[in-house]
């Protein structure tokens, strides 16, 4: 069994010290020193920057601060200390059940709490906004090349939450979103929000200024929820939105497990896991789900899959963000490029190209370009 040696915690430190300052190539470099973390979510997350961080949009590196904020584990840190407050509000006001289960069940409180933290849309949100521990990692924290981005991300803090009803395209990059609070209208960003929840769907989140056009984006993906439980988050304002799930989930109006995701997206707001289901037929989902719990990286071959079906014009424009998603997994990307590619498709690519945003555009319109050098 492997074991955290000093040299291996050293080499962590080393890992967060180059993500601090924006410097992905070391820090993935260490990452993988540590054996027991080259095939964990944070990995893939390093691998996928890496590989387009030549094309980064100023959001992604202000996301990116964001996920490094809520990672911050050392309480004689200020941002450490307010992330482990949020944990414990979290843990209190959304997720008793499965405190309550891991004591009934004799299981370490102290894994639901690590679950509740990487995994909690509810915990995220109060710990990077409510506790204030974003403003506080860019105090603390924040250097070379990442703080060049460092303006935009105090430009998030005090963001407002919200509920909002997916209104659908308007630009090619871009999806109407409505604010049940005032009724007003805004074109954010399109990395997927519409596809969570459908058009006409309702979410909550907050919108932040994006450094790009359309101006405005969600900061993470936004959490879709019924149109009640929307409207009277947009009622409740900047402070009392965490009373509204409370309460929802007190009435069971809402169910906690919604709260939790598994995969945490920087570059786009599709789970991986909603990639793989798009990406695989209904028939064969529980047997490719079954796979991946094994540790097959399944869900490089749906992104696969999803990019031959483009390929293929077997899918309508509105699965952009879908191909979008497929075309930045770093495994999918590269058989792409071995066997897909054929004379012909560059008007295809390019298409795809014009529905989504940097740097998944960008992939696309490579693909484009590479065409034209295929036999």
């Amino acid at each position: 069994m492997d074991l955290m040696t000093p040299e291996l915690m050293a080499f962590v430190d080393r890992a967060a010290a180059a993500e601090r300052v924006g410097d992905i190539e070391e820090a993935l470099a260490y990452h993988r020193g540590v054996p027991m973390f080259r095939r964990s979510r944070h990995a893939s997350m390093l691998e996928q920057l890496a590989a387009v961080k030549s094309d980064l949009p100023p959001w992604v590196y202000v996301r990116w601060m964001v996920y490094q904020a809520l990672r911050v584990d050392d309480a004689r840190s200020e941002t450490g200390s307010l992330v482990r407050c949020a944990l414990m509000d979290a843990l209190g006001s959304f997720h008793t059940d499965l405190m309550h289960a891991a004591y009934d069940e004799g299981r370490d409180p102290v894994r639901v709490a690590a679950r509740v933290l990487g995994e909690s849309w509810a915990c995220h949100q109060l710990a990077a906004h409510d506790y204030g521990a974003v403003e506080a990692f860019l105090d603390e924290f924040v250097g070379g090349e990442l703080a060049e981005h460092a303006p935009l991300a105090q430009s998030w803090v005090g963001a407002p939450m919200s509920g909002y009803r997916i209104e659908g395209r308007t630009t090619a990059c871009g999806v109407a979103v409505r604010d049940l609070a005032d009724d007003a209208v805004a074109d954010v960003l399109d990395l997927g929000a519409g596809c969570l929840a459908g058009a006409g769907g309702t979410v909550i989140g907050r919108l932040v200024p994006s450094g790009t056009t359309p101006a405005l984006m969600f900061d993470t993906a936004p959490l879709p929820v019924d149109e009640e439980i929307a409207a009277e988050v947009a009622r409740a304002g900047f402070e009392d939105w965490a009373d509204v799930l409370a309460e929802a989930i007190d009435d069971g109006r809402l169910d906690p497990a919604r709260l939790l995701r598994a995969d945490y997206e920087l570059m786009s707001d599709i789970p991986s896991l909603d990639l793989l289901a798009f990406g695989t037929g209904p028939a064969d989902l529980a047997r490719v789900m079954s796979q991946l719990r094994k540790g097959r990286d399944e869900v490089g071959r749906a992104a696969y899959r999803i990019l031959q079906q483009a390929s293929a014009g077997a899918l309508e424009d509105d699965a952009a963000a879908y191909v979008g998603a497929a075309a930045l997994n770093v495994h999918a990307h590269a058989d792409a490029r071995r066997r897909i590619l054929a004379p012909g498709q560059q008007g295809d690519w390019l298409r795809w190209a014009e529905l989504v945003p940097a740097p998944a555009r960008t992939r696309l319109v490579a693909f484009a370009e590479a065409t034209r050098n295929v036999a």
